[in-house]
């Protein structure tokens, strides 16, 4: 066994790298020049093994006081909040006046397998928050959250009752996985035990083909017509550009944790036990009532990943007040298409800017 994994790692290194430069030859063939990502000017804060804390300064001398943190997913690489310029998520906002903190966890190798949810949400968080409140001299922050990035946002103050949030802002998060369709089904009939024993850190692609698998089934003609998107418009340099980019940030994903992943394959997709009240943390429950803050959701109506009925749980879950569900639609890849596609800087981008403006205040 351990020959086998050593050719797969070779051919997926040898894969990867054959796939980046095959799309950089594509780019410089259609759009004239390789785009550089993660343009917006950043410097990491503080640092705790893989862990990262980077911080995009505002590009305004007037700037929000509170500042925001935002948690990206284990599976994607944080370039997706920051393709390039113009198509950038964190660019929005710090021209909009928000000094922006983000997360990155790096790339886990071998050593990182044993990972779970417990390292991330009660040391890696609670020291990245930390080092935002010491950095920004803000007690309070906004707290965003993108994909299952989003589950680890809602799962903080859910563990953590003092955790300093003005509010949290859920972008394409699952809560109900009893929702996912397909996609849970897919997981349900693998067992994820013996994959990551014998393979430890699950690899981005073979999650992907899930999501994609499910995609085409679920949703044929949409999946179609993102295939011949990419011929209709080839022309169109900024469109390929996009797509492009996408890809990238696609085949540089990197792995799952296996620990981690188990706990998300079989407490969550398995067991439901988020909304079932019944999700653990190192013995500690996760009770999703401790969520009181401002909380803003939006959820795309073609994801499947995070449909709007899974999202939609945490609004009678969290004892919000202030709370606000909006549905974004649009678009042939719902889940990428709510950021980075035409609806990210149409809607979801400037709907995010001006809702937390309005809780910005002292």
């Amino acid at each position: 066994m351990g020959g086998f994994i050593s050719l797969y790692e070779n051919y997926k290194t040898l894969g990867k790298r054959a796939a980046l430069m095959t799309l950089s030859e594509m780019e410089r063939l259609f759009c004239g020049s390789v785009t550089k990502v993660s343009q917006t000017p950043s410097r990491v804060i503080s640092q705790k093994g893989k862990i990262k804390v980077a911080y995009y300064p505002s590009a305004k001398d007037k700037t929000h006081t509170i500042p925001i943190f935002i948690i990206t997913p284990l599976l994607a690489n944080p370039f997706i909040l920051d393709l390039c310029p113009g198509l950038s998520f964190i660019e929005y906002l710090v021209n909009q006046g928000f000094n922006v903190y983000i997360i990155d966890y790096g790339v886990p190798d071998d050593y990182d397998k044993h990972q779970g949810f417990e390292d991330y949400l009660l040391d890696y968080i609670p020291f990245a928050v930390k080092k935002v409140q010491e950095a920004s001299g803000s007690r309070l922050i906004h707290l965003i959250g993108y994909c299952l990035g989003g589950v680890f946002a809602l799962l903080y103050p859910a563990l953590i009752e003092s955790a300093p949030l003005k509010s949290m802002v859920l972008i394409a998060t699952p809560v109900d996985f009893s929702k996912l369709g397909l996609l849970r089904s897919y997981w349900r009939n693998i067992d994820v035990d013996t994959l990551v024993e014998t393979i430890g850190n699950i690899p981005a692609e073979l999650i992907l083909t899930g999501f994609n698998l499910a995609a085409s089934i679920e949703n044929p003609r949409r999946y179609f017509m993102r295939v011949m998107g990419s011929w209709i418009k080839i022309m169109d340099k900024n469109y390929i550009r996009k797509e492009l980019l996408i890809n990238r940030w696609l085949i540089e994903s990197p792995p799952f944790p296996g620990k981690a992943f188990q706990q998300f394959i079989k407490d969550l997709l398995y067991e439901n036990k988020l909304v079932k009240n019944k999700l653990k943390i190192n013995g500690k429950l996760a009770d999703l009532t401790n969520i009181g803050c401002p909380l803003l959701l939006l959820s795309h109506r073609g994801d499947i990943v995070a449909p709007p009925e899974s999202s939609r749980a945490l609004l009678d879950l969290a004892s919000s007040k202030d709370v606000e569900f909006v549905e974004v639609k649009g678009g042939d890849r719902g889940h990428i298409n709510i950021m980075v596609g035409a609806e990210g800087p149409q809607f979801t981008w400037p709907k995010v800017s001006s809702w937390l403006k309005k809780r910005s205040g002292p």
